[in-house]
């Protein structure tokens, strides 16, 4: 008779007491637009999952991520610059694991400007909520805001659109590299991470481990041969 009482107990505690992992919410996050096919949003899901922790990956825009944030539409972000926190106007928390530290690069004709400070009435593209280029260029009048980042920034340059254009220069070899004619000149270092609204502090060890297992999948991919 109590063994029977036990078990009767212990299935209600299940039934009735959620788990852990029921009761988390499933963050909402915002992946950059570079994130495609074996480095997109299922695969980060996957990643995140396996160590616990359960997000709604969505690609977004770099200034629409930004926007977001701000106004509680998502819960994090994958990619954000260090200065993330001081800009966005809202609480956050950021990840421990360093995304990225990429080169930002001004890409333009190779016989052109070597350097930013010799830009003069060249039309330069940024991607659209890159706050870094914006600050390289805030005093530069013949900048063009592309929504469409990397992708959209090399079609109007190869098509004389553009004459130059800022870009970090891994989002920049996913897109295949420098075009013919053009040349990548570093202009500053990008210290990348991952960011969850502050409400959502207490998820932040799972959230890193899942970070790092991502960027171990970028890398993979990154190294193969084309």
């Amino acid at each position: 008779m109590l063994a029977t009482i036990c078990i009767a107990a212990l299935f209600l505690s299940f039934t009735l007491f959620p788990s852990a992992k029921a009761q988390q919410p499933c963050l909402r996050i915002a992946l950059p637009e570079t994130a495609i096919g074996p480095v997109g949003p299922d695969v980060y899901r996957a990643v995140m999952d396996d160590v616990g922790l359960c997000v709604d990956p969505v690609r977004m825009p770099n200034a629409r991520a930004f926007m977001a944030l701000r106004y509680n539409q998502v819960d994090g972000v994958f990619a954000m610059l260090e200065e993330f926190e001081q800009s966005v106007g809202t609480p956050v928390v950021r990840g421990n694991v360093l995304v990225g530290n990429p080169d930002g690069v001004l890409v333009v004709k190779r016989d052109g400007p070597k350097a930013v400070s010799e830009l003069t009435i060249e039309e330069i593209g940024v991607w659209l909520g890159a706050s870094w280029s914006e600050k390289l260029l805030e005093r530069y009048d013949h900048v063009v805001r592309v929504p469409g980042g990397p992708e959209m920034m090399k079609k109007m340059l190869v098509t004389g659109r553009l004459d130059g254009m800022l870009v970090n220069a891994f989002s920049l070899d996913l897109r295949g590299g420098v075009p013919n004619g053009f040349v990548s000149i570093p202009v500053k270092k990008l210290a990348v991470y991952s960011w969850l609204r502050a409400e959502h502090a207490e998820l932040i060890t799972m959230f890193d481990s899942g970070t790092a297992k991502y960027q171990e999948r970028i890398v993979a991919w990154a190294k193969k041969p084309s």
